[in-house]
């Protein structure tokens, strides 16, 4: 692919975290590009950095993480972002899909209600079009009878059936 095509440039991304004695490296010299279009997934194992490389995708570490290295993402350092350049960043440009559903959606919220907050906040939809295409969006997502299961809570659902609750709110971002 040619450079103009390019999303995201990992180069030699390092992250550490403080131990009573040392630190503990978590990644060590990541480098990746990622083109537009492009479908990619980290696989490792567990404690293999994927979550810590997620983290800092979304400028989520801790301040005691060390992070030595560069993310691009679309010609523009991460890392050097405020915290106000990151709110027009973070779930708009860029989102993630957390490892554990459960503890990603808010237990006493209904799943319909948390997708369509992300289409308010990020399209400035009025909340009964946002819960629209929320309906819509979790049926293409594969969950059946969607225009029902916006009313469930989190628990009221299966582990894979949150897991596309949560593909739907990266996806409304």
């Amino acid at each position: 692919m040619s450079s103009t095509g390019i999303l995201a440039e990992v180069r030699n991304l390092r992250i550490s975290f403080p131990l009573l004695k040392g630190r503990k490296w978590a990644l060590r010299g990541l480098d990746l590009t990622l083109f537009k279009g492009e479908v990619f997934a980290f696989v490792g194992e567990s404690g293999s950095g994927k979550s810590v490389t997620g983290y800092a995708f979304m400028g989520l570490l801790p301040p005691y993480a060390r992070v030595e290295g560069s993310i691009l993402f679309q010609g523009e350092d991460l890392f050097s972002l405020s915290p106000r350049e990151w709110c027009k960043v973070r779930g708009r440009k860029i989102s993630m899909v957390f490892q554990e559903p459960m503890t990603a959606l808010n237990p006493t919220m209904k799943v319909g209600r948390q997708v369509a907050e992300v289409f308010m906040l990020h399209e400035g939809m009025d909340g009964r079009k946002a819960l629209g295409e929320t309906v819509k969006l979790l049926g293409e997502m594969g969950i059946p009878n969607p225009e029902v299961r916006v009313d469930d809570y989190p628990h009221q659902m299966s582990g894979g059936m949150r897991q596309r609750v949560l593909i739907a709110m990266a996806m409304a971002a």
